[in-house]
């Protein structure tokens, strides 16, 4: 490592589970963001430094000494501006600005996804085509992004600026992964994140298994060497969300990862990026202060079959939070193995825990049809 560099996590209370699933860390030190606002810590070019949520990235920012990794991170938070910079690697893809109060005069001819340049959780992200109710769907944003611009800043949740892009058909994956101190491409992480029935429990599932990697592995590390031709930056974590066999538009190739977002500073959140660890005892964060990737294949040698499951439950949609409490216990018969569940406070989070499991595949479709209303009892 180099000489004085040191490592950092940075935690917010606006979002649980990525410390309470944390594995020991003794190289990295843990820091809540109010307190590191009542110092005069810095984080130098040789630093790294990682956030547990969103919340934090703007005061995080403004303590990074290092000019290209600010530029790296701004670039990839403003949905727009990426994919801008990403305009020499897929020339073909479409995408256009609009303000929130312009969105009624789009011109939808084909399939879309509206979504705001700054975002967090899925938040106003949806699909639109020509037979969308505009207005609607302008009434429909507005009250999502109300209920959340209480728990996230404008540095993070847009609630002004929004951006439309070609729909990406395809399956959808994500990939944790950092630049090393020498800007190399390190993956310390893949998922499969299939979508449940009901579009409420969005990030319900995602998932591991050497399939995935297979499938994956050497797509996402071709595209985030070439990404690193135009960033240019070190030291930086970064979770991605990608489709596999995109055709947003007649002139896009199929079987290409097409990315979604990037996220930098940080693996999954809620405890996503841990998954890793409780499934195949990788730690990320040791990863990523080590300089060093995971043998991928030597790793999944002997679990060529196995699939590690990371699974968010959520508040029912229909459920009056005043009068109904989760009933634990049920949810939890609905699992084949339990490695890691750490409950929230249901009541100021927007889920009641998240589980690491092992599952089937059996059970993995079956736990992608689940209805959070039917798992809440009476108080």
């Amino acid at each position: 490592m180099v000489d004085r560099q040191q490592v950092y996590l940075i935690t917010s209370n606006a979002e649980a589970g990525t410390i309470e699933s944390l594995p020991a860390i003794a190289q990295m030190q843990i820091i809540a963001v109010d307190n590191l606002c009542q110092t005069n810590l810095r984080f130098s070019k040789q630093d790294k430094v990682c956030i547990a949520s969103e919340a934090a990235i703007e005061r995080v920012i403004d303590r990074i000494d290092d000019p290209q990794r600010i530029k790296a991170i701004e670039l990839l938070k403003n949905k727009y501006a990426f994919r801008q910079i990403l305009a020499t690697i897929y020339p073909d893809f479409e995408y256009q600005f609009v303000r929130f109060d312009r969105i009624q005069d789009l011109k939808i001819t084909k399939k879309s996804v509206i979504k705001p340049v700054k975002g967090v959780f899925g938040t106003a992200v949806r699909t639109i085509d020509r037979d969308t109710d505009l207005s609607e769907l302008a009434s429909e944003l507005q009250t999502e992004l109300t209920k959340n611009t209480d728990l996230f800043s404008p540095s993070v949740l847009s609630t002004n600026d929004f951006m439309v892009e070609g729909y990406l058909d395809g399956e959808e994956y994500a990939v944790d992964m950092f630049y090393d101190s020498v800007g190399s491409a390190c993956i310390v992480n893949i998922y499969h994140h299939p979508l449940p029935r009901n579009p409420a429990y969005l990030h319900v599932i995602y998932y591991s298994a050497r399939s995935v990697f297979d499938r994956i592995y050497a797509k996402a590390k071709h595209f985030f060497t070439e990404l690193n031709r135009i960033l240019k930056v070190t030291n930086l974590p970064i979770h991605s969300e990608f489709k596999l066999n995109g055709v947003g538009g007649a002139s896009l190739k199929e079987n290409r990862l097409m990315p979604i977002e990037l996220n930098a500073l940080r693996f999954g959140g809620m405890g996503l990026g841990n998954l890793v660890f409780h499934g195949l005892g990788v730690d990320p964060y040791a990863c990523f202060a080590a300089d060093i990737e995971p043998d991928w294949p030597q790793i999944w040698q002997d679990k060529q079959t196995d699939i590690f499951v990371f699974f968010i439950a959520y508040n029912g949609k229909n459920t009056n939070l005043k009068y109904y409490q989760p009933n634990r216990e049920k949810l939890k018969r609905e699992f084949t193995e339990i490695l890691l569940e750490r409950d929230f406070d249901y009541r100021n989070q927007l889920a009641f825990g998240i589980y690491i499991l092992k599952e089937t595949s059996q059970n993995l479709a079956k736990l992608l049809q689940i209805e959070f209303d039917n798992f809440f009892e009476l108080i």
